[in-house]
């Protein structure tokens, strides 16, 4: 097991049960990496390069990502919760960084007025989460509890929520043309409309 190093570059590496837990990374690029089953509760990846990653049954809570670029990562049942996404750098000419989630815990994450278009998020506890001027044109976010999770200037067209409950969304305020909604959840966004339906 290779220990991780600030200023480093690893290229198609595997790491498992790694424990960075509040520890510091910085400048360091990962390419084609693998980690699984990796503690890194409170790390902080300052200015780090993440690009085609996967990670796998690891801990990245409450983990920081100051001016880190993350292009076509996957995190798979990987608690994540309370990470601030707004800290890292998003290029503008990468509408889509590819980013994927899969039965994951992303609660208490903040997504305030990115553009993550075509954002995959299937089967996540998304709670608590801000996703409030954010373009998640064409996203998929199926599968998810969303309780608490806040959508306002949202740009939501073409976004796929088939699947997903406990959402409150306001479509007086968010872009939602195009959108997908299973039948039962369609019914909670005509109550932002003051629409009552009778039996």
């Amino acid at each position: 097991m290779e220990k991780l190093v600030s200023h480093e570059e690893y290229l198609d590496q595997s790491f498992s049960k790694l424990d960075l837990s509040s520890s510091e990374l910085e400048s360091s690029h990962f390419e084609d990496c693998e980690f699984d089953h990796c503690n890194f509760t409170s790390t902080k990846f300052a200015r780090c390069k993440f690009t085609n990653c996967t990670f796998s049954h690891c801990n990245l809570s409450v983990a920081g990502f100051p001016g880190a670029i993350l292009f076509a990562v996957e995190f798979t049942e990987c608690k994540i919760s309370g990470v601030d996404w707004t800290r890292a750098y998003w290029p503008p000419f990468h509408l889509d960084p590819e980013l994927r989630f899969s039965k994951c815990i992303l609660t208490n994450a903040s997504f305030f007025g990115l553009t993550l278009q075509r954002v995959k998020m299937e089967e996540c506890r998304v709670n608590e989460a801000d996703f409030r001027e954010c373009d998640l044109t064409s996203a998929i976010i199926t599968g998810c509890d969303l309780s608490g999770s806040l959508f306002s200037n949202t740009n939501l067209r073409n976004a796929d929520f088939t699947g997903s409950w406990d959402f409150t969304l306001n479509v007086l305020n968010n872009i939602i043309t195009g959108a997908k909604f299973s039948r039962t959840e369609a019914v909670s966004l005509l109550e932002s409309l003051g629409i009552e339906l009778a039996d």
